[in-house]
């Protein structure tokens, strides 16, 4: 029996079959038609379950995503962007949670006024109690309710499986009403259709298993424990349909492992791209030539990447340099400046010693004693003179190494610079302190150069403005994690198209013979980048405000 066909076996069951064809067809367009509204059932169900992930557990998602995004925006700008982007938001999904369980619906609005407070509270300025919220009540309602949906689905989803059990219990008892249809209408042949029937089914169910479990391997996409290939041992058709197919599949594994390397090596690769590491490329070949399609445009914008970067990298190497550079010169020009201001009065005393001598000796009057005492003053204020020249050295002498310094001492080095100058100029300088010193990591002299800056920026303004009782206030405040500089001037503030762009390297409100657009920044970079803290610029009532945060 093993040796025939299935049509020879079909043609010796063709008489028994032709007294129970009409029979047979009723009950089988009755069992396809139970088993098609059983797959409908379980689409409607699936279909339930992917539609809470996509209409809530996403866009609930976002929501979250864009709160946070706008409890962390820097400025008032970005907030609102981020504010324009979550009402939409907040709106569309709310009026989804009206046609869900009262439950949901209660997780929703708890979830929904928390949301609100930590809204109200970013846009109004009050950052640590939105990012509090944003972190401890909200967090929780937003989990209590992705959990309640959670629950919803996995309920939906058991609705789901229990259908699809129904689906398969009624194909197996298909199989048994048509045995048992079989058995009533033969019982004459009984034994022999018996056998026939039960090779053909035993091959069609090795087939439909083996179908099966290769389904499940394609639907899992890895290594999977059982066997693939379909043991019929049947020189029939469906014999020959199993080889073909355990030949097919064992090629289509094979390509799909080879797709797998290829796609593992991507994977890869692309998270080397995210954390920096260059120079990996993709060596595998796939099966598919679309993926060795992508795996030759993968490679080529790795190497178009990885030029521009380089190109990027030298660009911005060279303009630091020149930054630096320019940096340097306009501080070799403040410090010349401030060493005239400081010898000024020196040079002033120099004089008048050497005046009198003149006048003591026109007269026949000079005496050993004066001329010395004199000469010990002029020694005296050039001494001074050159002290002044050792303190501007070591104050531009960049620092090399972090270290913990004194805020309030590289402050006191910023002014004593500049105080020569400020009084020349008849500014005021109002330097108030906290009785307590701070302590930073950085480096002193580039945090002195920084504050140095802002002076000079504050100095230069009111003497360009000719203010009246041109005033300058340098405030130091300790806090519990950052110290705080506040550096304000009474030149009236800043043109208000000019406040974002205050940092930009050269850029500047002066005279192009008078400013360079390097000053602030470079403060900019030495508090942000060398420093890690944090400049910002507004105007006030009086003039411009500077304030620098530092840990």
């Amino acid at each position: 029996m093993n040796n025939f066909s299935i049509r020879a076996k079909f043609l010796i069951l063709g008489i028994i079959g032709l007294i129970s064809f009409l029979s047979l067809a009723l009950l089988s367009l009755n069992i396809n038609q139970k088993g098609f509204d059983n797959l409908q059932n379980v689409f409607t169900d699936f279909k339930k379950v992917q539609n809470i992930q996509s209409d809530y557990i996403e866009p609930l998602f976002v929501i979250r995503e864009t709160i946070l995004t706008l409890v962390m925006s820097p400025n008032d700008e970005y907030k609102k962007g981020a504010d324009e982007r979550l009402f939409p938001l907040i709106e569309e999904i709310k009026s989804r949670f009206q046609n869900v369980p009262e439950v949901l619906q209660k997780k929703w609005l708890a979830y929904e006024r928390s949301l609100q407070t930590t809204r109200q509270y970013a846009l109004e300025g009050f950052d640590e109690g939105s990012f509090m919220n944003a972190v401890s009540d909200e967090r929780e309602a937003f989990y209590q309710l992705i959990f309640q949906l959670k629950n919803l689905q996995e309920e939906r989803l058991e609705l789901s499986q229990k259908t699809f059990n129904n689906a398969e219990n009624t194909v197996l008892q298909s199989h048994y009403y048509l045995i048992a249809g079989f058995v009533l209408i033969g019982l004459i042949s009984f034994l022999f259709d018996s056998i026939i029937v039960k090779q053909i089914v035993s091959s069609i169910e090795k087939v439909q298993q083996g179908l099966k479990s290769f389904f499940i391997y394609l639907r899992h996409q890895k290594p999977y424990d059982e066997e693939l290939f379909i043991h019929i041992e049947h020189n029939d058709e469906l014999g020959k349909m199993a080889e073909a197919i355990n030949q097919r599949v064992a090629e289509i594994q094979e390509a799909l492992h080879q797709d797998r390397l290829l796609i593992q090596e991507a994977t890869e690769t692309v998270n080397n791209l995210k954390e920096g590491k260059f120079g990996q490329r993709l060596h595998s070949s796939a099966d598919y030539p679309e993926l060795n399609a992508l795996k030759d445009v993968m490679n080529a914008m790795i190497d178009n990447l990885e030029r521009k970067i380089q190109e990027e990298i030298t660009r911005r190497s060279d303009q630091e340099k020149l930054l630096v550079q320019q940096s340097k010169l306009a501080a070799i020009g403040n410090m010349l400046g401030n060493i005239a201001h400081q010898w000024r009065q020196p040079i002033s005393e120099i004089n008048a010693i050497l005046m009198e001598i003149e006048a003591i000796s026109r007269y026949h009057t000079l005496t050993q004693e004066v001329l010395i005492s004199n000469l010990k003053l002029c020694y005296d204020v050039t001494d001074h003179m050159s002290n002044t020249i050792c303190d501007f050295q070591n104050f531009f002498k960049p620092s090399k190494e972090q270290e913990h310094f004194s805020v309030i001492e590289a402050c006191n080095n910023a002014v004593s610079i500049i105080s020569s100058s400020l009084k020349f100029h008849n500014i005021t300088l109002v330097y108030t302190t906290t009785s307590k010193d701070s302590f930073v990591l950085g480096y002193p002299n580039e945090f002195s150069h920084a504050i140095l800056n802002i002076l000079s920026n504050a100095k230069d303004i009111l003497v360009e403005r000719k203010c009246e009782n041109p005033c300058i206030t340098l405030n130091i405040k300790m806090g519990k994690k950052f110290t705080i500089i506040r550096i304000e001037d009474n030149g009236g503030g800043i043109i208000s198209e000019n406040i974002e762009r205050i940092f930009e390297p050269y850029f500047t409100t002066k005279h192009a013979k008078q400013g360079t657009g390097i000053g602030l920044y470079m403060t900019k970079s030495i508090i942000e980048n060398n420093m890690q803290g944090y400049v910002s610029v507004e105007n006030t009532s009086k003039g411009a405000l500077f304030t620098i945060k530092i840990r």
